[in-house]
């Protein structure tokens, strides 16, 4: 069976971001996948504490509902990150996530679970696609960086008027790359 590890970067359980998050899951769900849901507005969570303790043991020392992703991850196929933009970059939520990232390579910098899928689901208030372009460039180096394929970022923009409603083909867009998280 193929697992998808997910990790929702927003404060807004019903927001944008979460709504194309939850058309990926369904997309990924539609193949047979199971989920693995981490939320990461969650109280329990804590930031990075480089104390380098990862490099070694291939975990994070710190004991919080962030400890279980490494082997959710190390066993995944596919992962998806939602953020909202704020100040045309991650949430704080999700910042702290790549931060825990650590564990995904060693002191030779070379990735540890290289091979896994990966993709973005983003919402900005701003209508100017462009405005967060440092933001795809950061995920895309990250991406590399721990030897993932990022197959698509998903940009919901002009969110905040009081008619937005999120496109169907953005819709549609996060049902097919929740699907190509598991098709081989």
């Amino acid at each position: 069976m193929s697992k998808v590890v997910v990790f929702v970067g927003s404060p807004r359980k019903k927001g944008i971001s979460t709504q194309l998050l939850n058309k990926a899951i369904d997309g990924a769900k539609s193949e047979g996948a199971e989920i693995v849901v981490y939320d990461l507005n969650d109280t329990g969570i804590r930031g990075c504490q480089a104390c380098d303790y990862c490099r070694k043991e291939k975990v994070c020392i710190i004991k919080d509902k962030l400890q279980s992703m490494y082997s959710d991850i190390a066993s995944a196929d596919g992962i998806i990150i939602s953020s909202p933009i704020y100040m045309s970059d991650f949430s704080g939520q999700a910042k702290i996530w790549f931060d825990r990232l650590r564990p995904m390579f060693g002191h030779d910098f070379k990735p540890r679970y290289p091979g896994k899928k990966i993709m973005a689901v983003f919402a900005q208030a701003a209508d100017n696609e462009d405005f967060c372009s440092n933001l795809f460039e950061s995920l895309k180096m990250r991406s590399e960086f721990f030897g993932w394929d990022l197959i698509d970022n998903i940009l919901a923009c002009g969110t905040e008027t009081p008619e937005y409603s999120i496109p169907q083909e953005l819709l549609d867009r996060a049902f097919t790359d929740g699907r190509r998280l598991v098709v081989k």
